[in-house]
């Protein structure tokens, strides 16, 4: 009974784990500086391990090893290590982002270990100058009313039209792609979406809507429906890159004015077919938005993003695959062009697909994105892995012990039972 007991406790080691005593604390500190992004974040402990840009690992420019302080910190200079520059017209400016992961352990990641999605907005400031000049004679004033533009968003929702917006889906989760704009006015604008875009982050950009507005690839995303003169829409079900978890979508919206008693003007498309989205590159390996450098003014209604080069084969061997460009439309008279933008983790789900049922999401104030995937348990701390081996070894345990005390009940019961005389 007691070797029993004994090979019992030798085998719990087996299916516990204890995690790295270490974790971020509170939310990190973002500094926008004038030609680079810096992070710190505290940690709980000495820090020792690294903080490094995601997919940039073996680059030591990219990478902030162990400090020995409780500050885990990196700065980014915007050109270099994959930092993203896009320019926006709306608000005005430029969006500086990248994605840098802290990882607690020296050789490896580990649960404890967290990802943030930084960006840095510069806004751009228009500057009015006057002069006062004296008129002897009165002259005719000039009244304008300025009706403000509608302020569009992108969004990606759970299900259906009406669903939540999400951040995180699982693949081959259905979803619904929104586009809305509001407007202070009723019946004034028209809207048409054109010219969207998916990227992984690290260059590789996929053209899924062109610049009329109609669907390449029926398997990402088909032609969009218009339920109103300012919705767009249509449904589809989460991909993801491979070795790739976020989606990054780009889309531009163009507004215009809707004729009195008037319909609003869609895009004619013909039914898409399958694997016929555009994947474009530039020729080191970025993605061009428009062909006017960044230093020269650009157009009102045009949008240029700008990445900064990743180091050569640093993403699994992947080589530039030409110039092509993407298919952008040109800004007409009466026409403004808006730039929208959404962000989404597919995760990729094998094996049983009970396990869809063990996964939810939910919001932590830790995250950056406020959604993190989390197992349901009674005790979230302490996580259990048992293998096959170790699992039929802990069965065949709890078997002999219940067999022995079945026997040791039974032998006991035979003892106590009175025996009988014989003359």
């Amino acid at each position: 009974m007691a070797r029993l007991i004994l090979v019992f406790l030798a085998l719990l080691p087996l299916v516990c784990s204890i995690p790295v005593d270490n974790e971020v604390v509170g939310e990190p500190e973002i500094e926008c500086g004038p030609t680079s992004i810096t992070i710190n974040a505290n940690v709980r402990n000495e820090f020792t391990g690294h903080v490094y840009v995601k997919g940039l690992y073996n680059d030591a420019t990219c990478r902030n090893d162990a400090t020995g302080s409780q500050i885990a910190t990196i700065s980014l200079p915007f050109d270099i290590c994959n930092v993203q520059r896009t320019r926006s017209l709306n608000p005005r400016g430029i969006f500086v982002s990248t994605t840098v992961v802290i990882s607690f352990h020296p050789q490896f990641v580990t649960k404890v270990d967290r990802a943030y999605r930084i960006q840095c907005f510069y806004m751009e400031s228009d500057k009015t100058v006057s002069q006062d000049i004296a008129v002897s004679d009165l002259t005719t004033g000039f009244a304008t009313v300025a009706v403000p533009m509608p302020v569009c968003r992108y969004d990606i929702l759970e299900g259906g039209p009406n669903g939540e917006p999400i951040n995180f889906a699982l693949v081959g989760q259905q979803v619904y792609h929104k586009w809305t704009c509001e407007s202070e006015t009723v019946d004034t604008f028209c809207m048409v979406v054109h010219s969207c875009t998916v990227d992984d982050g690290n260059g590789d950009t996929i053209q899924i809507l062109d610049d009329k507005g109609c669907a390449l690839d029926k398997f990402v995303l088909n032609n969009l429906e218009y339920p109103a003169d300012l919705v767009a829409g249509q449904e589809a079900h989460v991909y993801k890159y491979a070795d790739r978890e976020q989606l990054f979508y780009q889309c531009q919206i163009s507004i215009t004015i809707k004729e009195p008693n008037g319909e609003c003007a869609r895009p004619e498309c013909a039914e898409p077919t399958g694997f016929n989205a555009v994947s474009v590159n530039g020729a080191n390996g970025l993605t061009e938005l428009n062909a006017e450098p960044e230093a020269a003014e650009p157009e009102p209604t045009t949008t240029t993003t700008t990445p900064a080069p990743a180091a050569p084969q640093a993403r699994g061997g992947r080589r530039p695959s030409g110039g092509r460009r993407i298919q952008k439309r040109e800004a007409v008279a009466g026409e403004a062009i808006l730039d929208v933008r959404a962000e989404l983790a597919a995760l990729e789900v094998n094996g049983d697909s009970n396990l869809r049922a063990l996964l939810h999401l939910a919001e932590d104030a830790s995250s950056p994105k406020g959604f993190v995937v989390r197992q349901m348990s009674s005790s979230p701390s302490v996580d259990y892995c048992v293998s096959p081996f170790s699992f039929v070894s802990l069965l065949a345990v709890v078997f002999f012990l219940v067999l022995s005390l079945l026997t040791l009940i039974i032998v006991n019961l035979r003892s106590s039972a009175p025996k009988k005389c014989t003359n």
